[in-house]
Formats: C-alpha cells, sequence, structure tokens
C-alpha cells in the first residue's frame, strides 16, 4: 500500500519471512523437476540449501546495510540540528536560559547570560526564574507565565538581579519547547540597561531645558521693570537736569540711555526666543507668499528711498502656525534687508521647491554682504555676530529665532554662504496631516 511504512524492527523480519516462504514454494518443485531420480534429488536439495544460507546471508547483509546508512544520515541530521542549536543557543551573544516549567528552574544557560548576570554555568543551574526578580515583582511574573502558556510570548521591561544585586533593566522574550516527559521554557533576554538610562537622563535633560526657559522667560520679564525705570530716569536727566551737567555729564547720561535701550531690545529679544517653544502651535492652512508681502511692505516703509529689486514666488502655501512663520519671515527678511544695505542693485527672493526626500524646502536669497561658510551653524546662536560693524544694527538673535521657529515644526534651517556674494537661508516645515 502506498505510503505504508514500518518500522525497522518489524520490517526486516518481514523481509526475510518473505522471501523464506517464496524459496521454499518454488526451489523445491524446482529441484524435484530438475532431478532424474531420487539420488539426483538429494544433492540438489544440498545445492538449494547452501543456495538459500548463501542468499539469505546477503540478503540479511544488504538490510542491515540499508538501515546503517539511515542511521548514518539521521545522525548527520542530529548533529547539524546539535550545530545549530549551538549556534542559536551556546554562541548567541544575547543572554538566554532553558527553564522547567514546573518547577521554575533553570536547566540549561548560555555564556552570554552568564557574563551578563555574573553567575558561573553551575551557579545559574541552582537558580530559578524567580530568584532573578525582586520579591515584589514575582507575582506579576507569574501572571504573565500563567496567562501566556503555549505560544511566543514578550514582556518587560523587567527589572532583574544580577549576582552582586546590581539591577538590570530587560525585555523577554519566551518560546515553549516540548519533549518527551518534559515541559520546558528557552527566555531570551534583552537588556535594556543603557536604553533605559538614555531615556532617564534625556528625561533630566528635558526637565532643566524646560526649568530654563521657564527661568529665562520670568527673568527676562521681570527684568523689564528696572530697565523701564533706567530709561525714565536717564530721560529726565536728559530733558531737565542738562544744563546743570557738563558736556561730559551729558554724555554719561546719554550712554546710560543708549545702554538701557539696547539692554530693553535684548529683553525683548529673548522674551520672543523663549516664547516661541512655550506657545502651543496652531496648525491652519496660510499663504506664505502673503506673509513674505507683507512683511516686505513694512520693511519698505522704514526706508522708503531705498532701491531694491524682490521676487517672491506666488501662492506658496504650507500648514503651520501664522503667527510663528510670520516670526521667520520677518528675521529672514529683515536680515537680508540689513545685509544688503551697502549692495548696487540689491536684490531678495523668496521661494520653495522639492528636494529628492520629497521635502517643501523655503529659502531666502539675497547678494548681499555674504560670509564665510565655516560661520554657518554659529550664526544660529544668541547674540552671535560674523560680522562686527557698528554699521549693522540688531542684537544677533534674529536668526537664532528662526532656528527655535523652525524646530519647533520639527523642521531645520541651513544656510549657503560666500563672502561679498550674498547667503541663501533655507528651512523646512513638518506638514501635519491630521489637519483638514
Amino acid at each position: 500500500m502506498k505510503g505504508l511504512k514500518f518500522s525497522r524492527s518489524f520490517r526486516v523480519p518481514l523481509i526475510f519471512g518473505i522471501f523464506s516462504v517464496l524459496w521454499i514454494m518454488f526451489s523445491d518443485k524446482l529441484a524435484f523437476a530438475m532431478a532424474p531420480n531420487l539420488e539426483s534429488a538429494g544433492l540438489y536439495s544440498t545445492i538449494k540449501g547452501l543456495v538459500y544460507v548463501f542468499l539469505a546471508t546477503t540478503l540479511i547483509y544488504l538490510l542491515l546495510k540499508q538501515e546503517e546508512s539511515h542511521k548514518d544520515l539521521l545522525m548527520n541530521e542530529i548533529a547539524a540540528v546539535q550545530r545549530s542549536f549551538n549556534l542559536l543557543f551556546e554562541d548567541n551573544p544575547q543572554a538566554m536560559w532553558i527553564y522547567d516549567n514546573k518547577s521554575l528552574e533553570i536547566m540549561a544557560v548560555n555564556p552570554a547570560a552568564c557574563k551578563v548576570y555574573g553567575y558561573s554555568p553551575e551557579e545559574f543551574r541552582k537558580l530559578k526564574i524567580t530568584d532573578l526578580r525582586r520579591e515584589e515583582d514575582v507575582p506579576a511574573m507569574m501572571k504573565v507565565l500563567t496567562d501566556h502558556k503555549d505560544e511566543l510570548r514578550q514582556s518587560g521591561p523587567w527589572e532583574h538581579l544580577k549576582k552582586d544585586g546590581e539591577s538590570i533593566f530587560v525585555k523577554v522574550l519566551s518560546h515553549p519547547l516540548r519533549s518527551v516527559g518534559l515541559d520546558s521554557t528557552l527566555v531570551s533576554v534583552v537588556d535594556l540597561t543603557e536604553h533605559h538610562k538614555t531615556l532617564s537622563d534625556l528625561d533630566i535633560a528635558m526637565q532643566e531645558r524646560d526649568d530654563f526657559k521657564s527661568f529665562g522667560y520670568t527673568a527676562s520679564h521681570d527684568l523689564k521693570a528696572p530697565i523701564r525705570a533706567i530709561l525714565g530716569y536717564s530721560d529726565i536727566l536728559a530733558k531737565e537736569y542738562n544744563k546743570k551737567l557738563d558736556a561730559e555729564g551729558n554724555k554719561f547720561v546719554h550712554h546710560i540711555h543708549q545702554a538701557g535701550l539696547t539692554m530693553n531690545e535684548m529683553l525683548d529679544d529673548m522674551l520672543v526666543l523663549t516664547g516661541i517653544s512655550r506657545k502651543p502651535l496652531e496648525y491652519e492652512r496660510i499663504n506664505f507668499s502673503e506673509i513674505v508681502q507683507d512683511t516686505m511692505n513694512t520693511l519698505k516703509l522704514q526706508d522708503p528711498e531705498r532701491v531694491l529689486n524682490f521676487t517672491i514666488q506666488p501662492d506658496m502655501f504650507l500648514i503651520a502656525d501664522k503667527g510663528v512663520t510670520r516670526l521667520i519671515a520677518q528675521n529672514l527678511l529683515q536680515n537680508a534687508w540689513k545685509y544688503t544695505k551697502k549692495t548696487s542693485n540689491a536684490h531678495i527672493e523668496v521661494g520653495c521647491f522639492e528636494n529628492e526626500e520629497e521635502e517643501r524646502v523655503y529659502f531666502v536669497r539675497d547678494n548681499g554682504l555674504g560670509f564665510d561658510q565655516s560661520d554657518a551653524e554659529q550664526i544660529f546662536e544668541p547674540f552671535t555676530r560674523v560680522h562686527k560693524s557698528d554699521f549693522y544694527e540688531g542684537m544677533g538673535i534674529g536668526l537664532s529665532i528662526v532656528r527655535r521657529a523652525v524646530e519647533h515644526h520639527d523642521g531645520r534651517v541651513w544656510v549657503e554662504a560666500e563672502p561679498g556674494k550674498g547667503a541663501c537661508f533655507y528651512f523646512t516645515l513638518q506638514q501635519k496631516e491630521k489637519y483638514s
């Protein structure tokens, strides 16, 4: 019957039995048919017996040889499986062990686990998996084992204890193993200690950053009152006591007033800078081209005699916070306006394009003073200026505001520049698909 299989202990005797029956049935008839008399029949019978012994021995040899070949093949397969297991278990750089499902005793452990937990293989095999947990965590672990018995499971993060009592944070992957008379589980451990430490350090850094922003906002706001007093009293001195002071005294009063104005402007900039990330973003669909045009119209009102070629790409729509986007436009255009003052045939261009990553990139390009590309990162730092000339006014915080505003939208900003040939500022804003 096709597909019918017999065990080795049954198959060999069966073949030999069938051969023997067939031999008896046909060899005797053949011998008597060929023998001319009884004396010859006896000789033929002896020869037949010898032939039977030879053929039977050969058949048994061939059957055993075939079984031996199958055995060798099976042993090779077992060895291959063992090598694969060693590669998976013994040589795995990830900590692994096998434990008994009933007793929870650890039956086997790989070198990586011994290295991580600090136990020798012998010490490890004397432990239960509960010995690697804090006592208060054992009930939660037992609940996981009870709820998930027969499938691959993932749990964690858990806190495990090393031999020296030090804690490590891990994720556990478990898979049940089934063998004759024994139910066990293969465990693989992913060490999350460094990841956990990084997250903890990040939380601390975020808290310190928030505290710093809060302090900066509060300090800037609270300093406005004494600065207003300085400006007020210096203005009174300049107007009502100028005749009582000599020229040098009036000069000092002027310097005090100018210093107060500078400090007041710096505090305003600090309030803007710290306030950007404190204010929640309100996303809406806006026409960036209109914002840019309004900003440029305002700049032209400040210096109506100035001649400048300005081009803008029409209908640049984006989804962003309108107020924060206006800050980006104001500061980038003010920067371009400022550094093209001494440029003949000054030109400012605003546009956008799509890069290879399918990001929408916006740019503000000018042909003004420019700067060395090595200063490209420095110019985005607060109160940093690459041009030291007093001819160019400002506190050096406008581009810091731009970066803070762009990063608040999960975007990025960068610049390409060359001395005497102007600069081009690029930025992207993360578009919010949730907007409708």
